[in-house]
């Protein structure tokens, strides 16, 4: 097949929907996309990445699908293998001649793209290019062997126990591994200076080594930046290019993964340009930072990253509190509790389909600070004649975990969005789901 690369702006930025000079209120969330977009990017140009090493191909016609494996190569000269990106590219068995939707959908905290296995093929059988992403730390980023494609000793799909916060999380001696490189990541990040280009080195009980660069930002903005790199190969690379339909491109994921979700489609909507689903992640950082309810996502973080930053601005370990948390936020996703926070950021997916889904009781993402955001959001989509295209669901009495009925609802809210070629029962309409298990926004 010939491929045709889509055109788009490398800038992440959007047209204005309206004809005509745009209005105070789109110049301003034009603004927080170029901020947005310039925290992500670091200064690196977006463009179409490379293969590193070779693509790892599983057919599995039993069920239905091909497996690639494969590693991105680092966007810049000046960047170690830690940011290489893990991938895994689920595709429908067999021929087809139809150009697909592309769904990408992330894994939590201490989780990995294998732990979502069976979320990517399931949504390959339904007709979706289906991508998983590895997040920095995670997943095939802790044995260098899978780094190039070739055969590991580490199983990252090992653990079979569902981890307490549902689907999409880690557990046991792999999310310990993750966590002790993780907390190396932040470290770095937090003590390092704008523009320093050296790298701590850090040595795991295996022997094997990891950079960590004191300008990375490894807790949210790497990991929304690798999953728009991993859509661009998708769409407009040679590999997949002619496969996918580049009007149809969605993004999804879990907690750590959701977060990813809603600042990659609030970044690039010349990439995320179908429909954005976050689950368990939207929230308003500063809300919990003001009102006492932060702990409980700090808790879900390597606890080095806070010790050492108390150590090193208190003296005392133990020593943390909102003040404390504020700064580190400030330092490692820099603009996270002020212009890109989720009342100013998650406006910026209007006017496309946003589907967010949040629990009631969780206390990472505050039901208060969640209303703030989904308030500005619906405001914007208002004045783009768009409500129909925002949805918000939150699920009763479920703390932080994604449920099987959330995981549902998602799948069947993006086959009706995206329309693959087999989709699952469509989501009732607003006002028509069961009022005992959902509160809809």
């Amino acid at each position: 097949r010939t491929f045709t690369a889509a055109a788009s702006d490398s800038s992440g930025r959007s047209t204005s929907a309206s004809m005509g000079a745009p209005t105070e209120s789109e110049e301003k969330r034009e603004a927080v996309r170029a901020r947005l977009w310039s925290e992500l990017a670091r200064g690196r140009a977006g463009s179409v990445p490379r293969v590193m090493g070779s693509i790892q191909s599983e057919s599995r016609p039993d069920d239905g699908v091909v497996i690639d494996r494969l590693m991105l190569a680092p966007e810049s000269a000046s960047e170690g293998t830690e940011h290489a990106v893990p991938v895994a590219i689920v595709r429908p068995y067999g021929d087809w001649d139809d150009k697909l939707p592309v769904v990408a959908f992330l894994h939590g905290t201490g989780g990995d793209t294998e732990g979502l296995m069976p979320s990517l093929i399931a949504m390959a059988v339904r007709g979706y290019i289906a991508v998983g992403v590895d997040a920095p730390c995670h997943g095939r980023r802790l044995d260098p062997g899978s780094m190039l494609g070739q055969s590991s000793s580490f199983d990252v799909g090992a653990d079979v126990d569902m981890p307490a916060e549902g689907l999409g999380h880690g557990s046991g001696n792999r999310r310990e591994r993750t966590f002790e490189r993780y907390g190396a990541a932040l470290v770095a990040a937090w003590r390092g200076e704008e523009g320093n280009e050296e790298t701590n080195e850090e040595t795991n009980e295996e022997g094997n080594e990891g950079r960590h660069s004191g300008v990375a930002r490894p807790f949210l903005y790497d990991g929304a930046w690798d999953a728009l790199r991993a859509l661009r190969f998708v769409t407009r690379g040679d590999d997949y290019g002619d496969l996918t339909d580049p009007s149809r491109v969605a993004i999804s994921g879990i907690s750590l993964g959701g977060m990813y979700a809603w600042l990659a489609g609030a970044a690039d909507p010349s990439v995320v340009t179908g429909a954005v689903a976050p689950i368990i992640g939207v929230q308003q950082f500063v809300w919990g930072l003001l009102n006492q309810s932060w702990r409980a996502r700090v808790d879900s973080l390597p606890p080095a990253l806070f010790a050492t930053a108390a150590q090193d601005l208190k003296g005392n370990m133990r020593a943390v509190d909102a003040e404390l948390v504020g700064a580190v936020y400030r330092r490692i996703c820099p603009g996270l509790i002020d212009e890109l926070d989720g009342p100013s950021s998650l406006p910026l997916i209007a006017p496309r389909p946003l589907l967010v889904v949040n629990g009631e009781l969780d206390p990472r993402c505050p039901y208060p600070g969640l209303m703030n955001a989904v308030t500005e959001t619906r405001a914007a989509y208002a004045s783009a004649n768009k409500d129909n295209l925002f949805r918000t669901l939150v699920q009763r009495d479920t703390p932080h975990m994604c449920t099987s009925e959330m995981s549902d609802v998602v799948n069947r809210w993006l086959d009706e969005t995206l329309r693959p070629q087999r989709p699952a029962t469509p989501v009732p309409t607003k006002g028509n789901l069961d009022p005992a298990t959902w509160i809809e926004l």
